[in-house]
């Protein structure tokens, strides 16, 4: 059985990556879903997130409860930018059958990606599509060989949860409890 990778800053993790990844291990049939926070995004390296244990911390207390979900601190551990066809390679030396998990927008930018030819060589990308997302006019050479799963339009964003706890206002439905309480008890994002 395959399993599938899905790496972010998850800055913090919520609720949307939660119900969409459980959507894909279900329609895809995979064996789990890797959670794989990244040291620095290649594409956001102006957006300092926090730090790297905290982050890794709260995807661990938010997929706990999951036993098909588990997590790496593979570009952690590493530093630097965190490019994805580096946590292939390394992840291809134990799982012959890896499905990397995208965003609809990332397909968007895929030929800004580093070597994304080869990333296609090493994994099966998996879009998570919404019926929202309207096909661009001008899609790259990518769309074609990416395989789309429908999931749920989850309007829940990072940016928001951290501009929320910065002015004092509730996120109870927008991050597992566990989460919740470890912003509240690191006082993160204040």
């Amino acid at each position: 059985m395959a399993i599938g990778l899905y790496g972010g800053s998850f800055d913090p993790i919520h609720f949307g990556h939660l119900i969409t990844t459980q959507s894909v291990l279900e329609k895809r049939k995979l064996e789990q879903i890797i959670f794989v926070p990244s040291h620095i995004s290649p594409l956001k390296q102006e957006a300092i997130p926090i730090v790297d244990s905290h982050r890794l911390e709260m995807v661990k207390l938010a997929v706990e409860s999951m036993p098909q979900f588990t997590v790496s601190d593979i570009e952690i551990q590493k530093g630097n930018v965190s490019y994805t066809i580096d946590t292939l390679r390394e992840i291809k030396n134990t799982q012959a059958d890896i499905e990397l998990i995208i965003g609809f927008d990332n397909l968007c930018v895929f030929e800004k990606w580093y070597k994304p030819e080869e990333i296609f060589e090493l994994a099966k990308v998996v879009v998570m599509k919404r019926d929202v997302d309207s096909l661009p006019n001008t899609k790259n050479s990518y769309f074609d060989k990416a395989i789309f799963v429908d999931t749920p339009t989850i309007e829940i964003s990072s940016t928001d949860i951290r501009n929320r706890v910065k002015n004092d206002l509730p996120i109870d439905y927008l991050v597992p409890h566990k989460v919740k309480e470890y912003i509240s008890q690191n006082r993160l994002y204040k």
